[in-house]
């Protein structure tokens, strides 16, 4: 989990621009995962977020610490630690030389370290910025996943941003896919500045949703998770 933390702080002198944020959400876990859902469904996530590019490419980082109203479904912990942190290389920088064609802006190598307090996993591939109408920010990571817990397995993530009505409501999310599992979580924010004079605070949903392949465990058989949480997110 260290690591997580580290590498943002080393390459804090050379981000050339950034962006963080700070989230609070809350929602009814009642599905059957042993990773996302609890025991009577009501869990809080506070959430820590970082976005910075440089010179040479950019970095991504998140923290998540949940909270059970009572316990993990599948296990008697009432907390949970998570993070991620996805650090890029623009390969036009490195190679002095214009790779973007079609739709395609950006070409990256492309890096991801995950956390938790049992799990680890190291992703290594390829990261592209798109030209896609109707979105401000629209990319694709795609990564062979080498992880301490379950197969070694190749993921495609695809990640969104866009604005409308006047750039007041904000759909901004990702999509982690592999041949054993998909999640997706988009969030639905309206920007409230005009409504409570306040700037960079937002209120809205966000969608969870997870499935699994079916596991050979006593647990359960169909994995699923899916949930609306309120959330709450400032930035700056």
């Amino acid at each position: 989990m260290k690591k997580l933390l580290l590498l943002p702080l080393l390459l804090s002198n050379l981000v050339a621009f950034s962006t963080t944020n700070i989230q609070l959400l809350y929602g009814t876990f009642d599905g059957n995962s042993y990773v996302y859902d609890t025991k009577n469904g009501g869990k809080t996530t506070l959430t820590i977020e970082h976005y910075g590019s440089f010179e040479y490419g950019d970095i991504y980082g998140f923290l998540d610490y949940s909270i059970a109203d009572n316990e993990f479904k599948y296990h008697n912990d009432k907390t949970d630690t998570y993070g991620e942190i996805s650090p890029r290389l623009n390969l036009s920088k490195v190679t002095s030389q214009d790779l973007s064609f079609s739709i395609v802006k950006q070409i990256y190598l492309a890096y991801q370290y995950n956390a938790s307090e049992t799990y680890t996993a190291n992703l290594i591939g390829l990261g592209t910025d798109l030209n896609v109408y109707g979105f401000d920010v629209f990319g694709l990571n795609i990564y062979k996943r080498y992880q301490n817990i379950g197969e070694d397995t190749y993921q495609l993530s695809p990640y969104y941003k866009t604005k409308t009505l006047g750039n007041i409501f904000h759909i901004d999310g990702f999509i982690d896919w592999t041949e054993y599992d998909f999640l997706s979580q988009s969030q639905f924010l309206f920007d409230m500045k005009r409504a409570l004079k306040v700037e960079n605070l937002f209120i809205g949903a966000e969608w969870h949703y997870y499935k699994q392949k079916p596991l050979n465990l006593n647990f359960n058989s169909k994995v699923e998770s899916n949930t609306l949480q309120a959330i709450i997110k400032y930035s700056w």
